[in-house]
């Protein structure tokens, strides 16, 4: 037998032990000897994903990434993603949220004469055109008790049930925004909001029941957001009130507003009144204050609530953007909040698209034009929404979702040479080329959610004495809904093979666009 040469203890500082039972370990140098501090820098650097991997590696790793004070490290550190969730309206709501955290070297880099080349359905490995989603969370079912005990009651004997069957109004819901990590969920038939969510962790809680309105024929506006100076979560909930005055006929009498600090058990009652006409979208919380686009009739605007004083306000909006008369408005208007900045998107002037930013918040003549682009330069622009869901390092590029259901990648730095004027302004802009990307693996339209992932948990985040915090990890989790098995990702297509036919069936309004059609 031919003798093993001896590891020179010079060459290598690990050395290798036999244990009893045949396996072999390494005694040297590990990430477990490394300080805390060293480790959580690290980890801190890591994408959300490889973060919940990390979770799983050790007790040590799982401790540490479990820590809430690593969680409020971590959120404010981490970049701003973007959450997908397919959406058929015939069907169903899906509860299953795929993270898209990818910087622009992944959504910028490929070369413009290749496109994906897979079908809906099926992954080609030739191609190297697309972008996995992941990792997935899942969002709480409606009635999970319910639906269970049924499944429960109706089980086969013998047999063992891979997917669970939901009905619509148990699974789904409607996103109303996010707000430091979480969302706020509503009924999607009327608006009415239901529950907050950390999908990151999985935990969530169900709100009390509100005042049921009477004579009520229109949709509740709902906003969930974040008072600085209490440090405490709010949700408001809006919805006009009418009474009737004879058969068929029924006359506006005010507005039924609510505010819930999340934490106690009760709905307050807010003075104010924004008119019989007026339409709320692109609920945003900034500053301690929530915003919307406000319509009423052919007046538009920003309008504010501050938590402070629990009043509305008109905000100072971008100039010469809300015009009145302009009949397409609230469907060419989008506003979110990006890094901590307020941003409006207006595609209201035919041929040109233009986002702003209000670099000091409250202060009008603070917006300025982030870029300008046109659908003349460049190829074809899409006609309709653009709604800004993620800005990258440096402002170089923006992920914008568009109202024919896809992304486009927009890139400041790498496209633009031509030069434009916006009308109304004394300033000029460079335009530039875009990317445009598809949700496939699926056959549905797809939401998108601006989002920044968060780790802290809702026990740490709400305070008071009538919190339950619920998680989807429990009873549900060994339940599957046939969702889950889809494979999505994200794929670049040719510019001019997609039809920019404006669609009105995006969901990116949600229940904001029902109007007073609306009757309960």
């Amino acid at each position: 037998m031919a003798m093993k040469r001896k590891r020179n203890s010079t060459t290598s500082n690990r050395a290798v032990v036999q244990v009893d039972a045949g396996i072999k370990e390494y005694d040297g140098p590990s990430f477990a000897d490394l300080p805390c501090a060293i480790t959580t820098s690290i980890v801190l650097k890591l994408p959300m994903k490889y973060v919940l991997f990390c979770k799983c590696v050790c007790k040590s790793w799982n401790t540490l990434i479990s820590d809430p004070q690593f969680a409020k490290l971590h959120f404010k550190s981490a970049p701003a993603g973007v959450l997908i969730r397919t959406n058929d309206p015939k069907r169903r709501v899906s509860r299953t949220l795929h993270l898209l955290d990818y910087e622009p070297e992944k959504l910028g880099s490929y070369d413009d004469e290749q496109f994906c080349l897979c079908e809906d359905k099926f992954l080609k490995a030739e191609c190297n055109r697309h972008i996995k989603l992941g990792p997935k969370f899942k969002l709480p079912l409606r009635d999970a008790k319910l639906v269970l005990n049924n499944t429960d009651a109706t089980k086969t004997s013998g047999r063992k049930r891979t997917y669970i069957a939901c009905k619509p109004k148990d699974d789904k819901f409607a996103v109303v925004n996010s707000c430091n990590g979480l969302l706020c969920l509503c009924d999607p038939k009327d608006g009415d909001p239901l529950v907050v969510c950390n999908p990151m962790t999985g935990e969530f809680i169900r709100l009390p029941e509100a005042t049921k309105i009477e004579e009520r024929r229109s949709p509740i506006y709902a906003t969930f957001g974040f008072h600085q100076k209490t440090n405490e979560y709010k949700v408001i909930r809006m919805c006009k009130r009418y009474i009737t005055v004879a058969p068929y006929v029924r006359n506006y009498v005010g507005m039924v507003i609510e505010m819930h600090t999340l934490g106690t058990s009760t709905w307050k009652n807010i003075r104010g009144d924004l008119g019989v006409d007026h339409v709320l979208s692109f609920p945003t919380c900034i500053n301690g204050a929530l915003h919307w686009i406000f319509s009423d009739g052919w007046k538009f605007a920003i309008l504010c609530f501050d938590f402070e004083s629990e009043r509305f306000r008109p905000f100072p909006s971008p100039p010469h953007v809300f015009n009145e008369g302009v009949i397409e408005m609230t469907s060419k208007v989008s506003m979110t909040e990006l890094k901590g900045f307020l941003y409006l998107c207006d595609a209201t002037s035919y041929g040109l698209v233009t986002m702003w930013v209000m670099k000091e918040y409250g202060i009008g003549e603070s917006w300025i034009p982030v870029f300008s682009i046109s659908p003349h330069d460049g190829g074809r622009w899409p006609h309709g929404l653009y709604w800004p869901v993620k800005i990258f390092k440096n402002g170089a590029a923006t992920l914008m979702y568009h109202s024919c259901n896809g992304f486009i990648y927009y890139d400041h730095k790498e496209h633009g040479l031509k030069r434009s004027k916006v009308p109304g302004t004394q300033s000029n802009f460079e335009k530039y080329e875009f990317k445009f990307f598809k949700v496939r693996g699926t056959q549905s339209n797809f939401e998108a959610i601006p989002y920044v992932p968060s780790l802290i948990s809702l026990k740490d985040a709400v305070k008071g004495d009538n919190v339950e915090v619920l998680n989807v990890h429990s009873r549900c989790a060994k339940f599957k809904l046939r969702e889950e098995k889809e494979v999505i990702f994200l794929a670049e297509e040719d510019v001019e093979m997609v039809d920019f036919l404006y669609t009105s069936s995006s969901e990116i309004f949600s229940y904001y666009e029902l109007g007073d059609e609306y009757s309960s």
